[in-house]
């Protein structure tokens, strides 16, 4: 049973409401079983929009319209950060690794600048484009875009030398991040752990490596007590 009030000073009709606040007010649910159409005027039809098209408010005392809005479609069973650049939703490119053994290089005065290996335990490589092995590791970028880099290695050396570790462009052979610092550590044989956190461009089609370099024979320690100690990541912001 319900109830049907019709007020006709005012033009409203309440359905299990005596006091109407609209002209049509509905006092409960509401089944249609055909179109809505909305906007129009009083001698003309309104729009009921198209498949897939959303109803949005254009404010008070405003028909609201038909709206195609743009939902994300990110592929089948990918894994990652979603970011969004110029409007599009994609899965950001990232990849992360542990060492699995200590690695040490007797470096010379002015390098070499050596590609870090044993970066074999990866927790992700969603595009599948970073190898590592005993002899080193590389990676690509599958888009020009603002990548962060994070690196984290405990390493011993001689007392007063200058450890790097960074990003390598491999085509020109030049660090494009890096970070170094005095090596010193109040007991002889001590490791001291170097960090670079930092966000740069890099190019599509371009090979990269995570790599270190000294003057002197040097050791990255890859593991303590059972658990990896060294990690490299990198993650495309933009």
């Amino acid at each position: 049973m319900f109830l049907v009030c019709v007020f006709p000073n005012y033009a409203q009709t309440g359905v299990d409401t005596k006091t109407p606040q609209k002209t049509l007010h509905v006092n409960g649910a509401l089944q249609v079983t055909s179109e809505v159409n909305v906007g129009g005027t009083g001698t003309t039809q309104g729009s009921a929009g198209t498949s897939g098209q959303l109803l949005v408010s254009n404010s008070a005392n405003q028909a609201p319209s038909w709206q195609t809005i743009n939902v994300p479609k990110l592929p089948v069973l990918s894994t990652g950060t979603v970011i969004a650049i110029t409007g599009e939703y994609m899965i950001a490119q990232e990849i992360a690794a542990t060492m699995t053994q200590n690695s040490t290089v007797v470096f010379v005065t002015a390098g070499p600048v050596t590609a870090i290996p044993y970066l074999v335990n990866e927790a992700i490589d969603n595009h599948s484009t970073f190898t590592s092995n005993a002899s080193g590791n590389s990676f690509t970028v599958s888009a020009n875009g603002v990548y962060q880099i994070m690196m984290n290695f405990s390493l011993t050396a001689p007392v007063g030398t200058s450890p790097v570790i960074g990003v390598w462009n491999n085509s020109t052979n030049l660090w494009v991040a890096r970070i170094n610092d005095l090596f010193y550590v109040p007991t002889a044989g001590g490791y001291r752990t170097y960090t670079l956190i930092t966000a740069i461009e890099l190019t599509a089609g371009t090979t990269y490596s995570f790599r270190w370099s000294n003057t002197e024979e040097s050791t990255i320690r890859a593991i303590i007590n059972g658990k990896p100690i060294n990690y490299v990541s990198l993650k495309r912001l933009k």
